[in-house]
């Protein structure tokens, strides 16, 4: 799953997103630890009239670290509504 330009332009603030690869694993003892990774959307989707492929999408991940949704990245990305780990639920 990735990230599309309609989405990224459809993204409101505060809408989240996961990056990278969801994952879920079960302990020894039957303990659940989910491993995700949140951002969420921190400013309006830029996109350019010469090239109309490209989209920027401002996120931010924890208290201080922020980055940016782009055409080069979006494939790391997936919107928390369409998370892997919503269908399987152990």
């Amino acid at each position: 799953m990735s990230v599309t330009k309609e989405q990224a332009l459809a993204a409101r603030y505060q809408d989240e997103f996961h990056c990278g690869e969801c994952s879920r694993t079960i302990g020894p003892r039957g303990g659940i630890t989910e491993k995700i990774v949140r951002c969420r959307v921190s400013g309006a989707c830029k996109v350019w009239k010469t090239r109309p492929a490209e989209f920027r999408l401002p996120v931010k991940h924890g208290l201080y670290e922020s980055g940016a949704i782009e055409h080069t990245n979006s494939d790391n990305f997936h919107r928390a509504s369409e998370c892997p780990l919503l269908d399987s639920h152990s």
